[in-house]
């Protein structure tokens, strides 16, 4: 997969950076000396957390280098490491707070993934989480019937890009590490201007994968207008023209022997 467009991504970052700032609200933890920001991004996480725990030594790693570029230029007194969170960490030490905000539904194995990043806890640190929940959405269930139409199916009806479960799934793994866990689910309603704002929002992360596999220009654009074309029924417009845009999101963090 081509590497990511860190200025489109950004476009919405306040709203990506909500889900982040609830996150970090419920982990209890005090005298935090150090954090893993894993899947860091553009740093709008990273920023953050160095808010919040402004002595700790902070550590973001990602797998894009146009990410961490920016990443790099918004906060100089971090550290960023380009490095792929499904491959050995060990070098990096061990945290206070491992933290993944919208990133491990791009990474398969969570049944091994989580464990390797809480073993990447000191003693009492905590491990949180958060993961879009994309799998019922409108533009989701557009764009798979998008990607069955006959101009195009031999290269997208295969692709399945996200890698999530239900909260089940999390907690059986959870609760084989540590028996001190906070799991919760929100439902966000993002007020956008219109259905083609939708689009714009996605085409910086979940239509990725089917940009890439289209390549062309014209397939990429008659793609997204059928994609714009199926979701209407899912998306209706409000009285003052806004669209309500809901999203669902798991949240999940645990501790490494809390006392």
């Amino acid at each position: 997969m081509k590497d990511w467009n860190a200025d489109l991504y950004r476009k919405f970052e306040e709203q990506r950076t909500l889900p982040a700032k609830d996150l970090m609200s419920n982990i209890e933890h005090k005298g935090v000396r150090s954090i893993l920001d894993v899947g860091c991004g553009p740093g709008n996480s990273t920023e953050q957390l160095a808010h919040k725990w402004s002595d700790a030594k902070i550590v973001g790693i990602d797998k894009s280098p146009n990410m961490l570029e920016q990443a790099k230029q918004r906060l100089p007194d971090c550290q960023f490491e380009l490095a792929d969170a499904n491959k050995d960490l060990k070098r990096l030490g061990k945290f206070d707070i491992v933290f993944s905000n919208a990133a491990i539904q791009w990474m398969p194995n969570h049944d091994q993934l989580i464990p390797r990043l809480y073993s990447m806890l000191n003693e009492q640190g905590a491990l949180a989480v958060q993961i879009p929940d994309t799998r019922y959405m409108g533009i989701t269930v557009a764009i798979e019937q998008a990607a069955m139409d006959i101009r195009w199916a031999d290269k997208l009806a295969h692709l399945s890009p996200f890698c999530m479960q239900d909260m089940g799934y999390y907690y059986d793994i959870c609760s084989t590490l540590s028996s001190d866990c906070l799991l919760w689910e929100t439902k966000y309603y993002h007020v956008m201007d219109s259905r083609e704002h939708i689009i714009e929002w996605y085409r910086s992360a979940g239509m990725r994968p089917y940009h890439d596999a289209l390549g062309n220009r014209q397939d990429i654009a008659d793609f997204e207008n059928l994609v714009l074309h199926r979701m209407k029924k899912h998306y209706e417009v409000q009285q003052d023209g806004k669209v309500l845009f809901p999203f669902t999101r798991l949240f999940f963090v645990f501790y490494k022997n809390k006392r």
